[in-house]
């Protein structure tokens, strides 16, 4: 039952506008879908005091040309710094446009589609971010940024399973706290321009499934789902294991992610169970992964339990 709600909540989030209206591309034309290449909630890094510093993607990346025109997805007041700026509705919604050279000054009024900037040499992109009061809300979830829209599947690979010393699980003889990473991304539906045409996009969510020996549903839970909004940055390596990493020119992101956190499989009957990992984007696509497990941690199941018994009576 567990599984069912998690999926039809997954499906109505991506389905149901959140709160504001659509809105068209901060590039012309503003009527057509640009190419993406990096999404609302991939892995980034950025250069701290002292070293580098993980978090997640507060908006998404629309391919552009250095010095090539952004307009505004709305009306609103500007705030405008060197190297973006954002324009904030009178109902508190914030849209912000980095790596953007402002031709609009702070305090002006600026209407839909006017133009406010152009794209900084050297970036190759607009980050159009949005939030409300905030907190930052996916661009690309149904009932904002439009058109958009997305046939490909997410793709979910690679699944490693691990004790907690981080050394590799049988499949065939699982026993004791389990982990698992899973590599999970998304084509985008358009492929950016070169050197990021083999660009990849994060899932809106991950979620996971555990059936049991009798085939009925044992465990589910969530891995991450961005339809709800940003995490918070100390959530980062809880999300994504080690080995994980970005879009960059030329090269793919690797999106790992920490599927179970020492699971415990002696809470469960020795048998064979299935671990099934979901990945959904924005429209609604779904890719998954299955695994084979057999539990052998001397738990016996309600069959075993059962001939015990008699043998005993």
């Amino acid at each position: 039952m567990r599984a069912v709600v998690l999926v039809f909540t997954l499906a109505a989030a991506l389905l149901v506008p959140a709160g504001a209206g659509a809105y068209g591309w901060p590039l012309k034309p503003f009527d057509k879908p640009h190419p993406i290449r990096g999404s609302f909630g991939d892995p980034r890094y950025h250069l701290g005091a002292e070293s580098a510093l993980s978090s997640f993607h507060f908006g998404v990346d629309i391919s552009a040309r250095d010095g090539q025109g952004v307009y505004s997805v709305s009306r609103g007041y500007v705030h405008a710094y060197a190297a973006h700026l954002t324009v904030t509705s009178r109902t508190s919604r914030e849209y912000g446009y980095w790596h953007v050279r402002p031709v609009v000054r702070t305090g002006t009024w600026v209407r839909k589609h006017q133009l406010i900037g152009h794209v900084i040499a050297g970036w190759g992109h607009v980050h159009l971010a949005e939030s409300y009061r905030g907190a930052y809300k996916d661009p690309l979830r149904k009932g904002a940024l439009t058109p958009y829209a997305d046939k490909t599947a997410p793709v979910v690979e690679g699944m490693r399973l691990l004790r907690d010393d981080g050394s590799a699980v049988d499949a065939s003889r699982v026993t004791g706290p389990l982990s698992v990473i899973v590599s999970a991304w998304d084509p985008p539906p358009i492929a950016p321009p070169s050197p990021w045409d083999v660009a990849r996009l994060a899932p809106a969510a991950i979620w996971w499934t555990l059936s049991g020996p009798t085939g009925g549903l044992v465990a589910s839970d969530s891995v991450t789902d961005f339809t709800m909004g940003l995490p918070p940055s100390s959530m980062y390596s809880w999300v994504y294991a080690p080995g994980t990493y970005q879009n960059k020119a030329h090269r793919p992101g690797n999106y790992l992610y920490w599927v179970l956190h020492s699971f415990e499989t002696a809470a469960f009957p020795d048998g064979p169970y299935r671990l099934t990992v979901t990945a959904i984007d924005d429209r609604g696509n779904t890719g998954s992964q299955v695994v084979a497990l057999q539990f052998a941690n001397g738990v016996p199941g309600v069959a075993q339990k059962a001939a015990t018994i008699q043998g005993h009576t």
